[in-house]
């Protein structure tokens, strides 16, 4: 069960009173990088759908989200460095986390978030997230602390499927590289408040490219065998709401898959110039 003093309140007054109360000494606090994902529109499916169903085909993406972590973490203990990724899931919300903040946290930290993107996208599901950084206290079946308030908050912000990288990872992190291999971009992400506004985002198309050219066997792919995977983003709802979120997330797809970075994809690296723009309604 995740421990997340959003669902109990008032979120600053709850990590007050936890942090206030008598900690001992098997707590431990530690600098981290946290990033928390709903399922959009879960509460619905349930509702709609046969609970065994819905059950089903949210065990199979979880099945490929820890697979994608137990191979991160297998690649990080084979080259000997100290990161590890965990995370807790309730419901339609995942908290990933790791062992400390540094650059190969982050490094792994984004390849667990790209197989959480996989593991929906394959079961047609989509999920909206948001990366912090920050101060933990974890302890056995315990994660608390203010970057999982920070990134729910950001999360509950966005009117997309997609991922907020926030400004609390880029004093950590050199953001250049991630900018100059596509791992992340700089995007107007939209937001339900309309506010127009840079921020960083993580590209999880790039992820679908990837695992496209391996299946493929070699360096290339076509753009209908990466639209193929997400097509159901364009299903046709009569829920405004619903469908504003999918326009948004169809013209983040449309701008990593533009020319530019289909090329640099092939090539197995991006050459996208990091202070790129694009504009969304």
């Amino acid at each position: 069960m995740i421990v997340c003093s959003v669902r109990l309140g008032n979120p600053e007054n709850v990590i007050r009173g936890v942090i206030g109360v008598n900690m001992s000494k098997e707590l431990g606090q530690k600098d981290c990088f946290v990033a928390l994902f709903d399922i959009l529109g879960f509460s619905e499916l349930v509702r709609k759908n046969e609970l065994g169903r819905v059950a089903n085909t949210y065990s199979r993406a979880k099945k490929v989200f820890k697979e994608m972590l137990s191979y991160v973490n297998a690649l990080n203990k084979g080259f000997k460095k100290n990161v590890t990724v965990k995370y807790r899931s309730f419901s339609d919300t995942f908290l990933i986390y790791t062992s400390t903040a540094n650059e190969d946290d982050f490094d792994s930290l984004l390849a667990a978030c790209d197989g959480l993107f996989i593991g929906a996208i394959e079961n047609r599901l989509l999920i909206r997230g948001a990366v912090t950084c920050g101060e933990l206290i974890i302890s056995a079946g315990v994660e608390i602390g203010k970057p999982i308030v920070d990134a729910y908050n950001s999360e509950q912000k966005e009117d997309w499927s997609g991922c907020w990288i926030t400004e609390k990872c880029i004093s950590k992190i050199n953001i250049t590289s991630y900018l100059k291999d596509g791992s992340v971009v700089k995007y107007k992400i939209p937001l339900k408040d309309g506010e127009v506004k840079m921020y960083f985002a993580l590209n999880w198309v790039k992820s679908l490219t990837f695992k496209t050219m391996f299946k493929n066997r070699r360096n290339d792919f076509t753009l209908e065998q990466i639209k193929d995977q997400i097509r159901f983003i364009n299903d046709k709802y009569s829920n405004w709401a619903i469908r504003r979120k999918l326009d948004n997330t169809n013209r983040f797809v449309d701008f990593v898959l533009s020319s530019k970075f289909i090329k640099a994809y092939k090539a197995g690296i991006t050459t996208v110039r990091a202070n790129q723009q694009i504009t969304t309604g």
